[in-house]
């Protein structure tokens, strides 16, 4: 992906994450001062689907829009997430046509995620990363922890609704992830994007 300078990743690489059961990310990333990726991922739960998003973060790798366009048999979804700094509140716009059983599209409490700085998409690798990179989790010493308010999206009902997460610096290039009752470590590159996440995806370490 290339070298670390002073912080910050100074190139672009395309990633490719096999999903532990059936399922793919395939992501298109520009790092730098900030992040801006293009990916598709596929999915079979709760049907199967297709998804297609874009995000971006300022220079400091908080997240400021993200869009995200989900289909399957008989419907189809949309949502965009926009704000124009970390100081404005969440814009959010849905759309859904068909039928999709679950929630709908968008956030019934968008309150909650006002102060949310990074965004998640479910079962996603490369949204790990914007925390990872934000926080500098690479350079903090072991045993460093943050407890986040995460901006959650749900595939593929594309539902946003806030998530605690907890975030801990576990060993070299070893990060703990924390949600509820569910905990995981997740091994990461020198740029701090994922290549293995137990019982979810890996991805080869050539990329």
């Amino acid at each position: 992906m290339g070298s670390m300078i002073r912080g910050r990743v100074e190139n672009m690489g395309t990633f490719a994450w096999n999903r532990v059961g059936f399922g793919a990310e395939l992501a298109v990333v520009h790092a730098g001062r900030g992040l801006r990726a293009e990916g598709w991922t596929l999915g079979a739960a709760p049907e199967p689907y297709t998804c297609h998003y874009t995000v971006a973060t300022d220079e400091d790798w908080a997240t400021l829009s993200l869009e995200l366009q989900t289909e399957g048999e008989g419907w189809a979804r949309s949502l965009r997430m926009t704000r124009k700094s970390t100081r404005d509140e969440w814009k959010i716009r849905a759309s859904e046509t068909g039928t999709l059983n679950g929630s709908p599209a968008g956030s019934e409490y968008p309150e909650r995620i006002v102060d949310a700085l990074d965004v998640d998409i479910a079962f996603s690798p490369l949204t790990n990363t914007l925390p990872i990179r934000r926080l500098d989790l690479l350079n903090q010493p072991v045993g460093t922890e943050f407890q986040l308010n995460v901006a959650f999206v749900e595939l593929p009902s594309l539902a946003v609704i806030a998530n605690d997460q907890r975030y801990v610096v576990a060993g070299d290039r070893e990060i703990g992830y924390r949600s509820g009752d569910y905990r995981v470590q997740i091994t990461v590159d020198p740029d701090g994007f994922v290549v293995d996440y137990p019982g979810l995806a890996t991805r080869s370490t050539d990329q």
